[in-house]
């Protein structure tokens, strides 16, 4: 086993892990932003990309609104590069993706290389990232390519940082590569910006490496550019207002998102249960401790310490846990913004959860190497079977609905959904059934009556 053939095998397990994506459709939010979105069918609007906020204005004036406060000129000008090629066959859109994630999960076995210095755990932390059912939402979804090309690109400074830790020659090229990945990944999508601190923080993590000089020369460099990009979002987008906490205090935001620490650790870890849309009724905002606000503040504490514990007994699975922690900082309403929670939020997290397995592996295939081997077979084939399950789910707005809907009895959302799906179809009967699903769910949410009311009274 080599450091390329990881890369290879990990690349491999991700194309064929996700072949059947390649029957899903166009879903969720790919209606307005991909198959509808006119700005996108020509090659000359790319340049207009970068002078004004996402989505170039389409869409229901809600969905206007909300893309205001974002920024991502690169993944729209990848959608009129696609656009280009596949037209409106959403395989050739699907394929795209699935090749993305298949270079993200090469990359995370060269940077495990890297860090844990075998090849063995190496190609064990490709698979890992390779198979996670984590990642069947952004790849899934056309519009999650956001997610898909921002955690390519900042894999690749991150790879471009490794090969500067022995120094030579040709450290330039590779600090021009770094800078320029995390830029670019930055224009890909907001989460991006942490790339900086994941590579200070593998810098300060790995033992025998000159510090100083890759801080200032190399990690110097990315953060300069994502501050760049940061200058020029702040100059173009405009914030649209709408936060999933509304005007709830900082200590119902704060109870609230240590309780989704938890939720995270239990997606990387048993990703069993899976949602596409986590809703008020599926996380309410807490005002008080509970169990899972503590379960969540003593993980949060952990993804803090660990790093900084372990750096000298177990490097690789410091720098794995920090990139948990940092992973997830972006999207922790330290910035207001719409959504409480989401698998796609666990894309460049979950490369650290595959060095932390990898460097577990590691420490004990020395000590039992024969049970070592077995728990790695098996975390990859639940991983792989999970993940396999999971894209019937998302074959299309229909079946991805109703899976949410059995998954999560508590919500009502994706029953109110399937009626607007059923109305769409001329099935008013039907969306009276799923409508009525909804308010015994919730009794007291008025949505599901009111569109009911309409439906009856033929205004539907």
């Amino acid at each position: 086993m080599t450091a390329r053939r990881a890369a290879g095998l990990s690349a491999l397990a991700a194309l064929l892990v996700c072949l059947p994506a390649l029957r899903g459709g166009f879903v969720i939010d790919d209606a307005y932003l991909v198959v509808n979105n006119s700005s996108i069918r020509s090659l000359g609007e790319v340049p207009g990309f970068f002078v004004k906020p996402w989505g170039g204005g389409v869409g229901p004036a809600g969905h206007v609104t909300v893309n205001a406060a974002y920024y991502r000129p690169l993944t729209s000008s990848l959608y009129a590069v696609e656009y280009a090629v596949f037209g409106p066959w959403a395989a050739g859109w699907h394929l795209v993706s699935i090749l993305m994630d298949a270079a993200a999960a090469a990359l995370t076995a060269l940077l495990a290389m890297r860090t844990l210095g075998k090849a063995g755990a190496a190609l064990l932390a490709g698979l890992i990232f390779a198979v996670h059912p984590v990642h069947t939402e952004a790849i899934a979804a056309i519009c999650y390519q956001t997610t898909l090309l921002a955690g390519l690109l900042g894999l690749a400074a991150l790879w471009a940082l490794g090969h500067m830790f022995d120094g030579g020659e040709n450290d330039r090229r590779w600090v021009a590569l770094a800078a320029c990945s995390s830029g670019l990944a930055g224009l890909a999508k907001e989460e991006a910006v942490v790339v900086p601190l994941l590579a200070a923080a593998w810098v300060l993590l790995t033992p025998l490496v000159d510090r100083r000089r890759l801080l200032l020369r190399s990690v110097g460099p990315m953060l300069l550019a994502s501050v760049l990009v940061l200058a020029a979002r702040s100059a173009i987008v405009t914030g649209s207002g709408l936060t999933y906490f509304a005007g709830a205090s900082r200590g119902v935001v704060a109870m609230t998102m240590l309780r989704v620490v938890g939720l995270y650790a239990e997606l990387l870890v048993a990703p069993i249960r899976l949602c596409s849309f986590y809703d008020w009724f599926i996380i309410t905002p807490l005002a008080g401790l509970s169990a899972d606000v503590v379960r969540g503040a003593l993980l949060a504490g952990g993804l803090a310490a660990a790093p900084w514990l372990l750096r000298r007994r177990a490097p690789g699975a410091a720098v794995g846990l920090a990139f948990i922690g940092l992973g997830i900082l972006p999207v922790m309403h330290l910035v207001p913004m719409l959504n409480v929670a989401a698998e796609r939020f666990l894309y460049l997290p979950s490369v650290g959860l595959a060095l932390v397995v990898g460097a577990g592996f590691v420490w004990a295939r020395g000590r039992m190497p024969v049970p070592a081997l077995v728990v790695a077979a098996l975390l990859l084939v639940l991983f792989g079977v999970r993940t396999l399950v999971r894209w019937p789910d998302w074959s299309d707005d229909r079946s991805l609905n109703l899976a949410t809907a059995a998954a999560f009895p508590q919500t009502p959302t994706p029953l109110v959904n399937l009626a607007e799906l059923e109305l769409a179809a001329g099935d008013r009967d039907g969306a009276l059934r799923y409508l009525e699903e909804a308010s015994r769910r919730v009794p007291g949410w008025p949505v599901p009556g009111q569109m009911a009311d309409k439906i009856r009274a033929g205004k539907r």
